[in-house]
């Protein structure tokens, strides 16, 4: 029987431990411990949920029952998430009821933005960021609220087509808390233009050019003739051209994402091949040279990898935090009752068209975990979780 290529890694794995072990009753320690050192580079440090769980069994904080109810909410918040949209605000009552310590949420991130996740309350509070692999997240997560300071995440992605992550939040044994939970975006670039922001942009991806014959491939940013363009990021000038088309040219090697940044219709380049710059820094000037000779000045922006793609969300401003909900959450164990009249629907999403899990019983018991904009985060007596509105 040939063995699966997992099977053969465990036994590895195995086969490493048993040796050290052996090495190190002989004497090896340092050898031990350098390769437990290595071992943990590969595979990661321990989360702070990790250490306290370990802690928390050397201490006896808490029963092995405890500990496994604890450890069973975590695992059922990280495999039945709900889905957000970003921007997201939402209050959520993580409480003493271990089953209803944890609760998660999916959400996509696009290319070009900076995701920020942060937790405004008090006491300990363990958040861990996990990447997907086929439809299903990661062992170790991708990053983490830090031990100490203040509990925020921050991640970018590196495909060019955005990222579905999943994001689980949870208190430690017996230590109810209400937090806000905050996700944002902003743009991992500078805009090119001083002084401007998106607002300044007029023509955008995929516009008509020439009768149809073509899509525009960038986006244009209007702005007076001799505005400063500035580097969006660390790299190097690769290209300056005079075309009839782009008319002056600059191209910006952004090497840590391995993108190229074209720069169309300048006035002046201010900068030369093979030049080191650094983000801010001035590479040329707004104009309207080559085929944007009739039109008022402005840069022609665009972004590329082994194809054109669109930039922008790149040059999207930081997004605004949503408003708080309305809506409160009344006493530690919340709860409530679905209202007796009208139809009202437990949904994947917080979104009136939200995709449906089932629809509520008039009168129903159900517990309040959290609120966002007109939906309460709700847990039924059956077990589920998802957003409901009962307006």
């Amino acid at each position: 029987m040939r063995l699966s290529s997992k099977s053969r890694f465990n036994i590895f794995i195995f086969l490493i431990f048993a040796l050290l072990t052996t090495y190190a009753g002989c004497g090896g320690r340092d050898l031990l411990g350098d390769t437990k050192s290595f071992l943990a580079r590969i595979f990661g440090p321990a989360t702070p949920r990790e250490v306290y769980r370990k802690t928390m069994l050397k201490e006896g904080w808490a029963t092995d029952l405890e500990i496994e109810v604890w450890d069973k909410a975590y695992e059922v918040a990280k495999t039945t998430p709900l889905t957000v949209k970003l921007p997201h605000r939402e209050v959520l009552r993580l409480d003493d009821a271990l089953v209803n310590a944890a609760q998660s949420f999916r959400l996509h991130l696009p290319a070009g933005r900076l995701l920020k996740i942060s937790a405004v309350g008090g006491g300990q509070l363990f958040g861990e960021l996990f990447r997907f692999k086929s439809g299903t997240p990661n062992t170790r997560p991708a990053n983490y609220f830090p031990a100490e300071g203040a509990p925020e995440v921050i991640y970018e992605t590196p495909w060019l087509y955005g990222e579905d992550l999943l994001f689980v939040l949870q208190v430690p044994a017996g230590e109810p808390a209400d937090y806000e939970l905050q996700l944002t975006t902003e743009p991992v670039l500078l805009f090119p233009v001083a002084g401007k922001d998106e607002k300044a942009i007029q023509s955008f991806w995929g516009a008509p050019r020439d009768g149809g014959r073509r899509k525009h491939e960038g986006n244009d940013i209007f702005a007076p003739k001799g505005t400063d363009l500035l580097a969006l990021t660390d790299g190097e000038i690769t290209r300056l051209t005079n075309t009839g088309i782009g008319g002056k040219t600059v191209w910006l090697y952004d090497q840590d994402r391995d993108l190229r940044y074209y720069y169309a219709h300048l006035d002046e380049q201010l900068v030369r091949k093979g030049q080191r710059v650094r983000r801010g820094d001035v590479v040329g000037t707004v104009g309207n040279t080559g085929n944007a000779r009739t039109t008022p000045p402005h840069l022609h922006f665009g972004i590329y990898s082994d194809r054109a793609i669109d930039p922008y969300p790149f040059l999207q401003r930081t997004d605004a935090l949503p408003a708080a909900s309305p809506l409160q959450l009344s006493g530690r164990a919340a709860a409530m009752n679905v209202p007796t009249s009208g139809n009202h629907y437990l949904r994947l999403t917080p979104a009136r068209d939200g995709k449906v899990i089932r629809q509520l019983q008039n009168g129903e018991a159900v517990t309040a975990l959290g609120t966002t904009g007109r939906f309460y985060r709700v847990k039924t007596g059956k077990g589920e979780v998802g957003y409901a509105n009962f307006d």
